[in-house]
């Protein structure tokens, strides 16, 4: 399994594309280990490494089945459900791993820096039946939101995405893709609740330890 995660991203128009077109498209891309990974409201005990930990939620796409190079037009059929992941960044070193030009990893893709919650199964391949097209994101801390992300168009934003990523990666059932842009990330201390929802329905809940 995979954690991919894809951040700023926006299609570009060609209908082939070639690596360095899908890098300066996508920006930011990076991986995870599997270790990252908390389900089923398992605390996330807060690194010793760090004294800036920041939250941020990124809409969740679980991967169904394999696909390499994935047109944007046919995405949808690689996915069946959605979820809220809230996604930990260690601030401080991320910042020191920049000015020293050193991989993102310690402050990224450390153990337990991503909790997941209940897969949301209907807003998979039978959204655009239901009619559901918008999806908002809230990040809730102790009761009180202090982050969101707006997808306007499930479909097609996720179909953006998966094209670019797939072009670099080869997706399999089982991975989980992330996806998101935040400017803001808040940070949280030990002992905060974290709560995730789509579109006012609780998805995901934990507390920081």
């Amino acid at each position: 399994m995979k954690i991919i995660v894809a951040e700023n991203s926006r299609a570009n128009n060609k209908s082939r594309v070639s690596a360095l077109d899908i890098m300066q498209a996508c920006p930011r891309i990076w991986l995870k280990a599997d270790s990252a990974l908390l389900t089923h409201g398992k605390p996330m005990f807060k690194p010793d490494f760090t004294q800036e930990l920041s939250a941020a939620p990124y809409l969740a796409l679980r991967i169904s089945r394999m696909g390499k190079s994935i047109p944007a037009r046919f995405a949808h059929r690689y996915y069946d459900a959605v979820g809220v992941a809230v996604d930990f960044t260690a601030e401080d070193v991320l910042r020191q791993l920049r000015s020293e030009g050193e991989p993102w990893d310690m402050a990224k893709s450390f153990d337990g820096s991503v909790c997941l919650g209940q897969w949301l199964e209907e807003l998979g391949m039978r959204s655009e039946e239901l009619g559901v097209n918008e999806i908002n994101l809230t990040l809730l801390i102790d009761g009180t939101e202090q982050s969101s992300l707006l997808i306007s168009d499930l479909k097609a934003e996720a179909g953006e995405i998966i094209e670019q990523v797939s072009g670099l990666f080869t997706l399999r059932q089982g991975d989980i893709l992330l996806m998101g842009n935040h400017e803001r990330k808040p940070l949280v201390e030990i002992d905060n609740h974290i709560e995730g929802a789509i579109n006012g329905r609780l998805l995901t809940k934990f507390n920081v330890k």
